[in-house]
């Protein structure tokens, strides 16, 4: 009976041992692919237009969300993420921010604008590539 129980017990440990580190693969990206990520964010973050610069912030957030396996549109990949992120909402407002650039005439947008989106999308990008 004892033996049982302790094969049990083993065999839960080794369950969770290997959902534990097929989680944590899974929020890991190839330090090659860091580095790029890393270029592009520097490249995005130098952009002097404001809109632009909300534009090619996403663009590579949503780069760095692909890389940790997350799938579908940048809001998809974003819910999926919401668990493992501090300033979600922040997030969330960077994201609408660039939906208005993207999907409406003539936006106008501040710099302060601009800096709090790329805030926003920084936290994503420095948690993961770091």
């Amino acid at each position: 009976m004892y033996w049982f129980l302790f094969l049990l017990g083993l065999a839960l440990l080794s369950f969770a041992f290997v959902v534990w580190s097929l989680r944590r693969r899974r929020l890991h990206i190839p330090l090659l692919l860091k580095q790029r990520l890393r270029e592009a964010w520097e490249e995005a973050v130098e952009v002097k237009d404001p809109a632009k610069r909300v534009l090619e912030a996403e663009k590579v957030t949503d780069a760095v969300l692909k890389a940790l396996g997350c799938s579908g549109t940048f809001a998809e990949k974003l819910q999926s993420m919401v668990p493992h992120l501090p300033g979600a909402k922040d997030i969330w407002n960077a994201h609408r921010l660039r939906n208005r650039i993207a999907h409406e005439m003539n936006v106008r947008i501040s710099r302060d604008q601009s800096d709090r989106a790329l805030q926003a999308f920084a936290q994503i990008v420095h948690r993961y590539l770091s």
